[in-house]
C-alpha cells in the first residue's frame, strides 16, 4: 500500500468530513485489489473513511497502476470522497 498526506487550502469544492468537519487535510490511499489493479481512495485527517467496507460503501477508484500521483488524489477526492458522502447522504 501506499499513500500520500495531502493540504489544500480552505475550499467549497471538498465536502466537509461528517465526523471533524475538515474539508482541507487528507491521507490518499493506493493499494492492489486484484493483479491488474488497484483502489485508490481518500481518508480524512481524523481517520474517517467512507468507503470502508464496514460501512458498505465500498466507493473506490480503479487503476491498473494505482500510486498517489497530483492527478490520482485530485480523483480520489471527488469521486472517492466527494460522490461517496453524497451516497451516504441520500441513504
Amino acid at each position: 500500500m501506499t499513500s500520500r498526506k495531502v493540504k489544500y487550502k480552505p475550499n467549497k469544492f471538498i465536502t466537509p468530513c461528517p465526523k471533524c468537519g475538515n474539508n482541507t487535510e487528507f491521507t490518499v490511499k493506493s493499494d492492489y485489489c486484484a493483479e491488474d489493479c488497484c483502489e485508490i481512495w481518500a481518508v480524512c485527517k481524523c481517520g474517517y473513511d467512507p468507503t470502508s467496507e464496514d460501512k458498505g460503501y465500498g466507493n473506490r477508484l480503479e487503476d491498473v497502476w494505482g500510486g498517489v500521483s497530483d492527478g490520482n488524489c485530485q480523483d480520489a477526492l471527488t469521486f472517492s470522497w466527494n460522490e461517496t458522502l453524497e451516497l451516504i447522504a441520500e441513504s
